[in-house]
């Protein structure tokens, strides 16, 4: 699931989860960054030089993923 990115759109005054590629249940998403492309979230950038990073850990836990039903619409609160 790394770098999996999904579209939310403004529907009917609220922000509707769109992922077309129906990879994980949709109520268990977490943003973590909003932007218009990977350019604008990136944790880090580099213009001279190098860099190395030496670790980075993003945890999420839920006890039982939800069943999505794609007909249903999921906001991310």
């Amino acid at each position: 699931m790394d770098f999996h990115a999904v579209a939310e759109a403004y529907v009917n005054g609220e922000w509707e989860v769109v992922d077309a590629t129906a990879l994980g249940p949709r109520q268990s998403f977490v943003r973590i960054a909003t932007g218009a492309d990977a350019a604008d979230i990136a944790f880090l950038s580099t213009h001279h030089g190098s860099v190395t990073v030496t670790g980075q850990e993003v945890t999420a836990v839920v006890d039982d993923l939800p069943r999505d039903d794609a007909r249903l619409r999921v906001t991310i609160g």
